[in-house]
């Protein structure tokens, strides 16, 4: 019998690529004052008025190009990480149950904590598969947790994990897999997109006051450790070193904005107009604020802005496959994982 749990958590995916599929998933999306830190009234008119009744069937043809046949890919590899990091536990005699869950799907993050209730787990490392912190994801998620708690008759004990980009197995991981990839690409130049954020959510995150929106991101300080853009920047240098590269081979952009108010920059489509105005016509794309293939990374980048910078001039555009379900990962999350549960 378990004695210990680990929950591995992401938002969520739609159940199918269908325009049903995407609206059920969108009502749990659009809601979440995390991502959508407005007023309730002006979410539900968002949601309700413009993003269900048009967003939802246009998105479920995105969703249709990227399905696999067991389903959407990051529901895949969720359930085939799962599987691993389990396996491995077995197979090291040790006693402890890892389930997934999901903000705006299911497996529900509800439903998995009273899972690990009713099978008698207390001790619960939480871990986010957000390499970096925000209050979009990260804290989005950590309340989930927090709220199911609260509706246990005998409190859980709890350890949040924060991040994963200054974990050196995470940083290992993809090194190696961009290692498989890269040495026989044409590019001349690789850049590293982050999903994006408004500006807002990244001033929300700052206690401390010392947010200069691009700035303060050179240098992870104990008053800006949270701060998700200097983690993207943290994480590009950590795997720039293990892969030996020179300033001059690489660039940072923010991808996936949406709606008017400001996100953080560089944006990756402007950026990619401005490499091929510096004569920059081969580049591949990493994105380690993924760890698994979804429509933002596989269309949103394979297609459109692959599409954009070839129409544009440029010559090649690999996109580089994200950790999915590559052992060197998977290793990582049970390695990260049993490292973290010591003293729970």
């Amino acid at each position: 019998m378990a004695t210990k749990g680990v929950l591995l958590l992401n938002l969520g995916t739609p159940e199918e690529p269908t325009a049903k599929g995407l609206r059920k998933f969108y009502k749990y999306f659009f809601s979440d004052p995390f991502v959508f830190d407005f007023n309730a009234v002006g979410r539900w008119l968002l949601r309700n008025l413009i993003i269900i009744p048009f967003r939802a069937p246009k998105t479920a043809k995105d969703y249709a190009t990227i399905w696999m046949d067991e389903g959407s890919p990051l529901k895949v590899y969720a359930d085939r990480l799962l599987e691993s990091v389990q396996k491995q536990y077995d197979d090291a005699g040790e006693d402890v149950l890892v389930l997934n869950g999901m903000g705006y799907s299911e497996p529900f993050i509800w439903d998995t904590m009273a899972e690990f209730e009713r099978r008698g787990v207390r001790d619960i490392l939480v871990m986010p598969l957000f390499p970096q912190y925000s209050t979009a994801t990260t804290e989005s998620v950590f309340h989930g947790v927090r709220e199911s708690a609260k509706k246990w008759k005998s409190a859980p004990n709890l350890k949040f994990v924060d991040d994963l980009y200054a974990e050196p197995a995470f940083i290992s991981a993809w090194a190696g897999l961009i290692g498989k990839h890269i040495e026989d690409a044409k590019a001349e130049h690789i850049i590293f997109s982050y999903h994006g954020l408004p500006e807002s959510n990244i001033k929300k995150a700052d206690k401390n006051g010392v947010c200069e929106m691009g700035a303060c991101c050179e240098t992870i300080t104990e008053k800006n450790k949270l701060c998700y853009r200097a983690q993207c920047v943290a994480t590009t240098k950590s795997i720039v070193a293990a892969m030996g590269w020179g300033e001059d081979r690489y660039s940072i952009a923010f991808q996936s904005r949406f709606g008017n108010q400001a996100w953080i920059q560089p944006y990756l489509d402007e950026h990619l107009e401005i490499l091929i105005e510096k004569g920059v016509k081969k580049v591949a794309v990493v994105t380690p604020s993924f760890v698994s293939d979804c429509l933002e990374t596989i269309h949103e980048i394979g297609i459109e802005y692959k599409e954009e910078f070839m129409e544009g001039g440029g010559e090649d555009f690999k996109l580089v496959p994200n950790l999915n379900d590559d052992k060197q990962w998977f290793d990582s999350v049970f390695e990260i994982s049993r490292e973290k549960l010591r003293g729970l």
